[in-house]
């Protein structure tokens, strides 16, 4: 973990902008003068499951993933990946001042910290600003769901589908991406063992759904891609 300059002018930063774009100048000051910004090495613990939530997480680059820890076996559950622009922690706001996850980098990532006790204060003073934090905890609280729909009702096939077209759709909007994820972490995405995750993974290399060279993952098949997602 590194730090960089703080100095750096935050409302030149059009990344950070776009997410605070409902605040004053005088509201975006007050939050800038508490931020921290970090540089995350990969697989560098950004959050701590069970430590205390003071911060909310900003991803001006790089990606990062949210999982439970397991009590046994090292057997973590990935329940989100996150990409630039993205908040992390929304929960700590409304309901716990504990983090119920860890939060670590799957590459190198540049972070910026933002004090809970800031963005409270913003949330009881401008009602548009407190609508825009909130619609971001609904789309992460709706993919959960997803999510553990998937893990639950669908076969190997149908959750290795589901996690290429999310990676492709919501990650990297496109059909051509990096394979962020380790043989390992894509396993605990999916929740199924390496073995298991590798096999799914070569069954749509075999069938020419997916291509995999030098670690870019391309989709070429989008329609079949789909099906298996839907129904395996």
């Amino acid at each position: 973990m590194g730090k960089l300059d703080v100095k750096e002018k935050c409302k030149n930063c059009e990344t950070i902008v776009n997410c605070f774009k409902n605040l004053s100048e005088v509201q975006l000051n007050t939050i800038y003068q508490n931020k921290v910004n970090l540089r995350y090495n990969k697989k560098e613990i950004v959050a701590k499951q069970g430590s205390f939530a003071t911060h909310l997480i900003f991803i001006k680059s790089g990606f990062l993933k949210l999982y439970i820890e397991s009590d046994f076996d090292n057997k973590d559950l990935i329940i989100n990946i996150f990409g630039p622009n993205q908040l992390i922690g929304l929960s700590s706001l409304f309901e716990s001042n504990t983090y119920k996850y860890t939060v670590s980098a799957l590459v190198d990532s540049e972070l910026c910290l933002f004090e809970v006790s800031d963005i409270k204060s913003l949330i009881s003073e401008n009602a548009e600003f407190a609508l825009s934090i909130l619609k971001r905890s609904h789309r992460s609280t709706i993919y959960a769901y997803q999510h553990m729909y998937n893990l639950t009702q669908k076969q190997l096939n149908g959750r290795i589908a589901s996690a290429f077209i999310y990676l492709s759709k919501q990650i990297f909007d496109s059909k051509s991406f990096e394979m962020i994820l380790s043989r390992a972490e894509l396993a605990n995405f999916t929740a199924m063992s390496t073995m298991s995750a590798v096999r799914s993974v070569n069954d749509l290399k075999k069938q020419k759904i997916i291509s995999n060279e030098n670690g870019i993952i391309t989709i070429l098949n989008y329609d079949k891609l789909e099906t298996i997602a839907k129904f395996g």
